[in-house]
């Protein structure tokens, strides 16, 4: 898949794909002795190495592309940096699709790190701290996808081993939801307004990331999420929102200490429940769903940060979200409908794209600086996704 500009906090962050993929697969074998001495620092080429396969040769030379990214990060070199984030992404795009139909569970470890490398390429201030630790990553990745052997297991074994690994993701993206509204509060309880509103959407990202997991515990979701519109009586009504209108709208924190306390509790008890949840396919492709539902038809609209106008940030972060599910089932649409696959793959890369379009150095505009007609554009991409999810439910 082309990778598109996505907001670099929020990437590097979520991570919008599946955490563990590939790791401790005891369906990977040991390198080969021609495979352990093609490394990034050996002078051993893929051409002059007739036993690799075409994935190995491309996982070699991506090997090299990185370490070529390694060094010019420590150099603090941003130019380089910049060019070798195309070149590795130019590499990637070479054989990703085949490394998605053989080895599905590597794919997503290399897909999770290559993407915010890309995304990076593009911004005119690199991070150069956050990228050296993408950079380790991917070569970890890249290292188990050329030792990997192709799995003999049954579709449904290796489904089984992306659900869970896809619960990995959500446990993960609840800790970060717990530690970012931790961030997010005490600036809120300091009455340092402006640190408060830049800190909102990164603690954000992570609960709509996740969402149709947390709508399903019951009245935790409203006392989370609620908008106002949500409530009869706003003396009961909690959440990041309430917080929301107090720090655009209201201008002012007084009494805020009790929510921002509460939210707290409340993401906590959150991720509690996470690490207890049994996850099955096709609820995890109906929540995907619902999500992107909801996003092309009411969130659309702005209703749901009408004081922040932060809108483009959950819109990303419920395509992220998506995303992790249509990689969890990669498995079942390569034996059963790899077409499908491909179009999933296509319509992701255009609405990531699409939305890309919509930032300034990797933060999102304001959501009502938008025109009618680019508003339409990503509700018509959002309804087309969630219709070709729907079709994957008849294959699980």
């Amino acid at each position: 898949m082309k990778k598109t500009i996505q907001w670099t906090g929020m990437i590097l962050a979520a991570a919008l794909v599946l955490a563990a993929c590939g790791q401790n697969n005891e369906e990977k074998t040991s390198a080969t002795p021609s495979q352990a001495a093609a490394s990034p620092s050996s002078s051993q080429t893929a051409s002059a190495s007739p036993e690799l396969s075409p994935i190995q040769e491309g996982t070699i030379k991506l090997q090299e592309e990185t370490k070529k990214l390694q060094e010019a990060i420590e150099k603090q070199d941003a130019a380089e940096v910049k060019r070798l984030g195309k070149a590795i992404n130019d590499a990637w795009l070479a054989y990703e699709n085949s490394v998605r139909q053989t080895f599905p569970l590597e794919y997503t470890e290399v897909e999770k790190y290559e993407m915010p490398i890309f995304s990076a390429s593009a911004y005119d201030k690199v991070d150069f701290d956050s990228l050296k630790v993408t950079a380790e990553k991917l070569q970890g990745a890249l290292a188990a996808l050329l030792n990997a052997k192709e799995t003999t297991g049954t579709t449904s074994e290796l489904l089984e081993k992306a659900v869970a690994n896809y619960k990995t993701y959500v446990e993960e993206q609840a800790e970060q939801l717990v530690s970012q509204t931790k961030v997010f509060v005490e600036a809120v309880k300091a009455g340092d307004a402006e640190k408060a509103k830049l800190e909102y959407p990164k603690a954000r990202v992570f609960f709509e990331n996740i969402e149709p997991i947390a709508e399903s515990f019951g009245d935790l979701d409203p006392r989370i999420d609620a908008r106002l519109a949500d409530v009869e009586d706003e003396n009961t009504w909690s959440g990041f929102h309430r917080i929301e209108k107090a720090l655009w709208l209201d201008n002012s924190m007084e009494g805020m200490d009790a929510y921002a306390d509460l939210l707290v509790k409340d993401t906590e008890e959150l991720l509690a429940k996470v690490k207890t949840l049994e996850l099955e396919p096709k609820a995890m492709v109906a929540g995907a769903m619902e999500l992107l539902n909801e996003a092309a038809i009411s969130k659309i609209t702005g209703e749901e940060e009408i004081y922040s106008h932060t809108d483009l940030v959950d819109f990303a972060a419920n395509v992220d979200g998506s995303k992790s599910v249509y990689l969890a089932i990669i498995p079942a649409l390569n034996e059963k409908n790899t077409d499908l696959a491909d179009q999933l793959d296509k319509q992701f890369q255009l609405l990531e794209k699409t939305l890309g379009e919509h930032q300034t150095d990797g933060v999102f505009v304001s959501y009502d600086k938008l025109t009618t007609e680019q508003i339409r554009a990503i509700s018509d991409q959002i309804s087309q996704l969630s219709n070709l999810m729907s079709q994957t439910a008849s294959i699980l």
